[in-house]
């Protein structure tokens, strides 16, 4: 499945109060209710710009394929930064539109 748009933006999402899994995201301006979360991994990977890194400087990001009720695909996710005593770096972002 090829995407169909790029995005790699910081956008406001809103959580599950318990599971804190999404519900809805804000995306230019427009709010998308999330109807099904299709499929969601986690990456510990580290970053590939050919430096060699540190293991704390791992990546801590929770994805998550998701539909929306206007039947759109998305690709998000949440980076939980290098420190969960610093929320500035914890943020969502969506990568691509499916």
């Amino acid at each position: 499945m090829a995407p169909r748009r790029f995005f790699g933006k910081v956008i406001n999402v809103h959580q599950h109060e318990e599971t804190r899994a999404p519900l809805s995201f804000d995306l230019d301006g427009e709010q998308h209710e999330i109807q099904e979360v299709m499929s969601s991994w986690q990456d510990y990977g580290m970053p590939n710009d050919g430096r060699k890194h540190k293991w704390i400087q791992r990546h801590h990001r929770n994805y998550f394929r998701v539909r929306t009720t206007s039947d759109e695909a998305y690709e998000i996710y949440y980076d939980r930064g290098v420190s969960m005593n610093s929320p500035k770096h914890m943020k969502w972002y969506v990568t691509r539109q499916l």
